[in-house]
């Protein structure tokens, strides 16, 4: 998995969890609160974990999985004054 690069003095890159390893809904919580990470690498990531998420529900459905799809999806596209939930708005 490639990381996103981080410009001096910020935080490390944030990489997606390789695959087989489970994700909560307070890992995505703690990445979109953290403010060390733009709206741009949030998002980045956000999406790499949509895609191995999606790609291992469709593999082998799991409930909880399931949950975390839609909830990242949610994340992505809900409008919060003209911005998403991973903007810095947050």
């Amino acid at each position: 998995m490639s990381k996103l690069k981080s410009p001096p003095n910020s935080p490390p890159a944030l990489r997606a969890p390789e695959e087989g390893d489970r994700i909560s809904r307070n890992e995505l919580l703690d990445v979109l609160a953290d403010e060390g990470y733009s709206a741009e690498r949030r998002k980045a990531w956000l999406k790499q974990v949509l895609t191995r998420l999606t790609n291992e529900q469709n593999e082998d459905p799991d409930p909880d999985r399931e949950h975390l799809v839609t909830e990242i999806k949610r994340i992505l596209h809900r409008q919060i004054s003209d911005k998403t939930e991973a903007d810095d708005t947050l």
